[in-house]
């Protein structure tokens, strides 16, 4: 390990710790679950024979205490003394960042060869769980990378690899932590927070901040404020362990704190879910390719200061000094691990015990919300704040905050409770799976009961928050309430390491009672994931089925039902199904002995309500047909086609990846029905467009010369464009195909096409329309309410109020010649945030997020917030699926296309004709 130009693959991984295992009693291999492409994901887990023997006890110690019920302090002092530190060890998660694929297999070999006396100590003590995150991407990554016999003809990076390194979401695999939905997360989360419940989690990447070597814990802030505070102090402790640890080997260049922008408040990364999960999350992100390179000279980096205390010098570096620095790091924290085995076991059990307790009595968390609505009373009250000798604050009166933070009305939740009536359970069950998958319990009443003053039947499900996980369950339920954060007042925001509000409760439309009192009832515990119950067939009726739009499982439906030559139709009017909502979009499935089957298959496994009629609907009806849908995607691969890929896979929807070869060359109106573009698709003038803040993958178009890779990917190459992409596009609509583009790619089709539409942000200066600077709009990810409209079909199943993912989303305006444009979902007058930092919010005022034009015989529908981020936004995904069957029906019917042939925009003709032909 170590040598310049070589790259390690996941097989090659397995089979040498194979070998270690088949000679040393030191290490233990453990199959932890399959992967996407059916590959076994593997843990080694090492410690000294005496503690192996032992292992389902000291597993069993582990679990206890991180779970924190029925146990005294003296309790888990006793276990605390016998047991021992279990920590988890990763690498790869990020499958180009090669020195982590390294750093597994020399760590492991380290700690099972070693015999000096730290080494000896850390087995003694220390039971260590080392895996590869993302078995598929390291296996890609490195056949890749080593497909050139020669090394000195191998890349200096890994900028030409084809495809993500993870078969579905690449980078953002690492962004799967609260919801779990690939296969490696869930085997990741079983092991950490339901199996082992390590104290400490070493998460090892490979991009250390330029001028440096390492960033390493602590982290800047603001810091979550569900957690417990002792996760705060004990990353302050391993985080001193490790750079001291740097210092006494002499090496130069670690980083912290403002080092870095990574911060400890969104809960999706491996590393961030540990800490509302009262563990240890460490982060390493070292420098280093499998190339030599230089560390470039920062000067400001040059200083000594308590977050890097001994600068590097700039000069010539090799992954081998990557790897020793790995070394010494994993050295340092086990080592830490071994030290303090007594504390760390015991104050993951007080971490528990202290969640328990604040989930089992009125309990209140401080924000920055709160503290708004002191310092406001405070003023109300004509009282004038007293400054204080700490630089920027002043107090006020106590009673403010008994009146306000100890408000009855603003203690913490003891309870959500599912509502069993809600339109979309099947889709409240996903959350509560992703819930479990993360360690947290729910109940099943075994009687009714009452809360919030409603009565609820027997076999409603609900999460107490008096258990271990609280931190994590409060996080998913409630609004993230993100501090403003800019460098000085008035100044520039500083962006935060990735979304501020994501709440998956709301992203996912689940309808829920936040319930301030203890619920009295029996109940059974749920520790693994829940199928869908099996709906209802109301009525007995011959002519055929109603099913409502309301559940996106209808969408499964629909498409099992197209596939086997079924008729399927949407009602135009407002329509009653089985007791529920009156309301459009209802679907009419007409009997035969296909469908009855097919349906009664669907109401049990997809918790579908239909309802039985004797005489067909006489209400106008949509005929669909299975849209047959291009998804864009482009060499290299794009992280929001993969999440589209992902979802789509889901709610069986055929899809058909198309790269800009096929889009400029092909008759796309013979083979698809729409084109997607997802965000990103579009190469950007200059770098990313999303240059801090959440992560989207790459935008540059950098791509190999076709000489340099296998011919098998050749028709992947080119760039989707507004010169060379989108006269073909645009053809396209005119002649009846209906384009749909989300986010970036969306602002991208109204710039090129020419759309009476004006970004309904931007402000003019100097006769120049943009949006405004961050200081005065800034919305790094947030969630934002939209309202729809429930008479156009893209709506039909949605609620009148959706939260909306926006990111420095586009939203529009119409202008002159938009008069047969809709728009389905747009802002309120006075915009709702709902999760997250929003500054400059009522700049988005009556803004359209959903827009269709009509457009010759086709049609354009818009989406500028993103409606499938990370497959986490299932309630927006009804906006998607609606509009992948409209582009399959008659535009004029579906009430999109105004069926005449428009005229292609000045600019577009001017760019074809100037494209070189023959």
């Amino acid at each position: 390990m170590g040598e310049d130009r070589y790259v390690v693959s996941y097989s090659d991984t397995v089979r040498y710790w194979q070998r270690l295992a088949a000679s040393s009693d030191r290490i233990r291999l453990v199959d932890i679950g399959p992967t996407v492409e059916k590959r076994r994901q593997m843990m080694a887990i090492v410690s000294s024979p005496e503690n192996l023997a032992l292992l389902e006890t000291y597993r069993d110690i582990s679990e206890r205490l991180g779970r924190a019920e029925n146990l005294t302090d003296e309790q888990a002092r006793q276990l605390a003394e016998k047991g021992k530190a279990v920590v988890w060890v990763d690498g790869g998660i990020h499958s180009s960042e090669t020195l982590t694929h390294s750093a597994i297999v020399q760590q492991v070999y380290d700690l099972v060869s070693s015999d000096d006396p730290e080494a000896k100590r850390i087995r003694d003590n220390v039971i260590v769980l080392f895996a590869a995150d993302n078995p598929d991407g390291q296996e890609l990554v490195a056949n890749w990378y080593m497909r050139h016999p020669n090394p000195a003809d191998r890349e200096a990076d890994f900028e030409s690899l084809p495809k993500l390194y993870h078969p579905y979401v690449g980078h953002d695999l690492n962004r799967d932590f609260y919801m779990a939905q690939m296969p490696e997360t869930q085997n990741i989360t079983r092991i950490l927070f339901r199996q082992w419940r390590p104290q400490l989690v070493m998460n090892q990447h490979q991009t250390g901040p330029a001028g440096t070597v390492v960033f390493i814990p602590p982290f800047r802030d603001p810091f979550n404020f569900n957690f417990d505070p002792l996760v705060m102090t004990s990353l302050e402790e391993v985080g001193a362990a490790m750079q001291s640890r740097l210092l006494s080997e002499g090496k130069r260049g670690g980083t912290s704190r403002s080092g870095a922008h990574y911060d400890t408040w969104y809960n999706g990364n491996l590393r961030s879910v540990s800490y509302f999960h009262n563990a240890i999350g460490i982060l390493t992100e070292t420098i280093g390719k499998p190339v030599p390179i230089d560390i470039e000279l920062v000067p400001e980096r040059q200083l000594p200061a308590s977050h890097q205390p001994a600068p590097i010098a700039p000069g010539k570096w090799h992954i081998g000094q990557s790897l020793q620095y790995s070394l010494t790091l994993n050295r340092a924290v086990l080592s830490h691990a071994a030290a303090n085995r007594e504390k760390l076991l015991f104050n993951i059990y007080r971490m528990g015990a202290n969640s328990i307790a604040r989930g089992s009595t009125d309990h209140w968390t401080m924000t920055p919300r709160r503290i708004a609505e002191m310092h406001a009373a405070s003023a109300a009250a004509g009282a004038k704040p007293v400054p204080t000798r700490t630089r920027g604050s002043s107090s006020i009166a106590p009673i403010h905050y008994d009146q306000i933070m100890r408000a009855p009305e603003n203690r913490d939740a003891r309870a959500y409770v599912i509502d069993p009536g809600q339109r979309d359970y099947p889709t409240a069950i996903r959350f509560l799976n992703a819930l479990i998958r993360l360690g947290v319990d729910v109940d099943q009443a075994n009687a009714p009961f009452v809360a919030n003053g409603k009565r609820f039947p027997a076999g409603t499900l609900f999460v107490r928050t008096a258990q271990a996980y609280r931190p994590h369950i409060l996080d998913m339920f409630e609004p993230q309430d993100y501090p403003e954060n800019f460098e000085y007042p008035g100044g520039p925001p500083i962006p935060p390491a990735d979304a501020t509000g994501y709440t998956p409760a709301f992203q996912m439309g689940v309808n829920f009672d936040r319930v301030l009192d203890a619920i009295i009832v029996p109940s059974t515990r749920i520790s693994a994931p829940l199928d869908a119950p099996s709906g209802r067939i109301r009525g007995k009726g011959r002519a055929g089925f109603l099913a409502d739009h309301g559940a996106n499982n209808s969408f499964v439906l629909s498409n099992r039902l197209l596939k086997a030559g079924q008729q399927v139709f949407w009602l135009t009017e407002p329509r009653t199904v089985a007791d529920g909502p009156s309301e459009r979009g209802a679907l009419w499935i007409p009997a035969s002995p296909v469908s009855e089957r097919i349906v009664a298959d669907a109401v049990h496994s997809l918790g579908i309500n239909v309802e039985r009629v004797n005489t067909p609907p006489r209400e106008e009806k949509l005929p669909l047909r299975l849209p047959r849908i291009a998804l864009a995607d482009t060499y290299g691969g794009l992280m929001p086609t993969g999440w589209m890929r992902w979802i789509f896979d889901q709610f069986e929807f055929p899809v058909t990846l198309v790269y800009p070869q096929q889009l400029e060359k092909s008759d796309l109106n013979r083979d698809f029905d729409a084109v997607i573009l997802p965000h990103g698709a579009f190469t950007m003038a200059a770098g990313r467009a999303d240059d801090d803040g959440m992560f989207r993958g790459r935008s540059d178009a950098k791509q190999p010369a076709p000489k340099d890779i296998p011919v098998e990917y050749h028709p992947w190459l080119g760039q989707i464009t507004a010169d060379s992409t989108m006269p073909q596009l645009d053809r396209y609509v005119q002649q009846g195909g209906t384009l749909i583009a989300l986010g970036g790619s969306a602002q991208a089709v109204v710039q090129a096409l020419e759309l009476p539409l004006a970004d309904a942000v931007a402000e003019t200066v100097d006769g120049r329309s943009a949006r405004p600077p961050r200081h005065r709009f800034y919305v790094p990810g947030a969630l934002i309410q939209a309202t729809t409209d429930p008479s156009s079909p893209i709506a039909y199943g949605l609620p009148q109020h959706i939260d909306l993912f926006f990111e420095d989303s586009p939203v529009w305006a119409p202008t002159a010649g938009a008069a047969d444009l809709k728009i389905p979902a747009r802002f309120a007058e006075t915009p709702a945030l709902r999760s997250g930092w929003a500054h400059g919010l009522e700049r988005l005022r009556d803004a359209a997020a959903v827009v269709q034009y009509p457009r010759g015989k086709g049609g354009i529908t818009l989406f500028g917030p993103e409606i499938a981020l990370r497959g986490q936004t299932h309630g927006a995904f009804k906006l998607l699926f609606n509009a992948m069957y409209l582009s399959a029906m008659d535009q004029q019917k579906a009430g999109v296309g105004s069926g005449q042939k428009g005229a292609m925009s000045s600019t577009l003709r001017d760019r074809q004709a100037a494209r070189p032909t023959g």
